[in-house]
């Protein structure tokens, strides 16, 4: 059976990864709890929720009243998709929904951070193959690891 992930009869995700993917994957927990810790990190940037794009004082008010459920949130998937990860590379796993969603999410946030970090601003930041290395290649890795993850998810409805 082809590494990647698919839909699982229970609503959930099966997946099958090989070792080195499991590796690439382990970097995002590392991403994640490297947001914000040295001086200006494009990446925490990245993250800093802009609820109204036109106003300002109203998205700072948002941020205000939001930041810790928003940080609870983030910190419960987080710990989810760790958890979860830790246990896929026994193996075969079959994730919940809800641990796929905590996936998901998970892989979005480093996939922005990243992308921050690579000064990736717009569209089309991978049409240029000359210029892969080590965090662009895991950059293209995390973007198929989403999309298949949200392909199998899919599969179900």
């Amino acid at each position: 059976m082809r590494a990647g992930f698919s839909a699982a009869s229970d609503g959930g995700v099966v997946v099958r990864l090989k070792r080195r993917e499991f590796e690439a994957l382990e970097l995002v927990s590392e991403i994640l709890e490297s947001v914000g810790q040295v001086g200006t990190d494009p990446g925490a940037a990245r993250l800093d929720i802009d609820a109204y794009t036109d106003d300002e004082e109203a998205s700072a008010e948002f941020r205000r009243l939001m930041r810790s459920e928003v940080e609870q949130g983030r910190a419960a998937d987080r710990s989810a998709f760790a958890v979860s990860l830790e246990a896929a590379e026994s193996g075969q796993v079959t994730l919940s929904a809800g641990e796929a969603e905590a996936w998901l999410l998970a892989v979005g946030e480093a996939r922005l951070v990243l992308a921050a970090r690579l000064g990736i601003k717009a569209e089309g930041w991978g049409e240029d193959e000359s210029e892969i290395d080590p965090p662009m290649a895991l950059l293209h890795y995390l973007s198929w690891v989403q999309g298949s993850l949200a392909e199998a998810l899919l599969e179900q409805l």
